[in-house]
């Protein structure tokens, strides 16, 4: 019944001014109105949520299927070019129309493996993603995973929103990803000194406990630049890079971008000459 009062008592007055019907409320109407918008962004907020997640996982499907066809077209040994080179460019087209919107929306990189095939044909696309080492080879051990892990310092299992890869002071650290450097901070505690990368498809990269930084905010990057050296500032233990990949506003594990440009690179170089030469986007 005091839905309906309200209700009744809101339509009433809404005639007279916006803030009519809220003045003319006594305090238990006020918060069943809350209640009522409060429940109904709820219920909208989820509803969106369920959509958008229907969506991705179909978009996943989808490329999914496109990335296996071209796969199997890629390994194909039947003896008619003609109709493997058509089929071929139909489905780098399909996918083309939609990677750039995915890209966007997927959360982490699980969603990228089905899309192998298709970087094979467009390289150029790693460089905008998070896809490299930040480190060179054989400079850094894999000190600490994402995830819960007892921090070094408190002792308190707490979550590791990046990887951190051990490596001797002033070690040359790369960017991942082309992009534009978001933002430089130097601290005493947390991440020390530390840079955030801001790139394109939803993805920033963050390199914390720096000892020297080698770039100035709003510069534009290129992937594998250099842009500051490893050292020990902040809340740390000893030399390290604190490196972190945050897409669509969320920290997510970085192992599968590491080998990522590599392993598409090799790839490309793996299929057969009679295939073509991969064309680059």
């Amino acid at each position: 019944m005091k839905v309906f009062e309200l209700t009744n008592n809101f339509c009433k007055n809404y005639g007279r001014s916006f803030l009519g019907p809220l003045k003319a409320m006594d305090r238990k109407q006020v918060l069943a109105l809350i209640f009522l918008l409060t429940l109904g962004a709820f219920y909208f907020s989820g509803h969106v949520l369920l959509i958008s997640e229907h969506s991705l996982e179909n978009n996943r499907e989808t490329m999914e299927h496109f990335g296996l066809d071209l796969e199997s077209n890629l390994r194909s040994t039947a003896m008619d070019t003609i109709v493997l080179q058509k089929e071929r460019q139909r489905l780098l087209t399909a996918i083309e129309e939609r990677i750039v919107g995915y890209l966007y929306q997927i959360p982490d990189y699980t969603y990228i493996l089905s899309l192998e095939p298709y970087l094979q044909y467009a390289p150029k696309l790693t460089e905008q993603i998070p896809s490299v080492v930040p480190l060179e080879k054989g400079d850094f051990v894999l000190s600490s995973k994402f995830g819960f892990r007892k921090h070094p310092i408190s002792g308190r299992n707490k979550k590791h929103t990046g990887i951190d890869l051990a490596a001797k002071r002033d070690k040359q650290v790369y960017a991942s990803a082309s992009g534009t450097v978001l933002t430089i901070v130097h601290s005493r505690s947390g991440y020390g000194t530390y840079i955030i990368l801001n790139h394109r498809f939803g993805f920033k990269t963050l390199y914390g406990h720096l000892n020297k930084i080698l770039v100035n905010e709003h510069q534009k990057i290129a992937q594998h630049e250099l842009i500051a050296t490893v050292g020990s500032t902040g809340a740390s233990t000893g030399y390290h890079l604190h490196y972190e990949i945050i897409k669509n506003g969320a920290s997510i594990d970085p192992i599968l971008s590491l080998g990522l440009k590599r392993k598409i690179y090799q790839n490309l170089f793996e299929i057969p000459k009679r295939y073509g030469t991969a064309k680059e986007k």
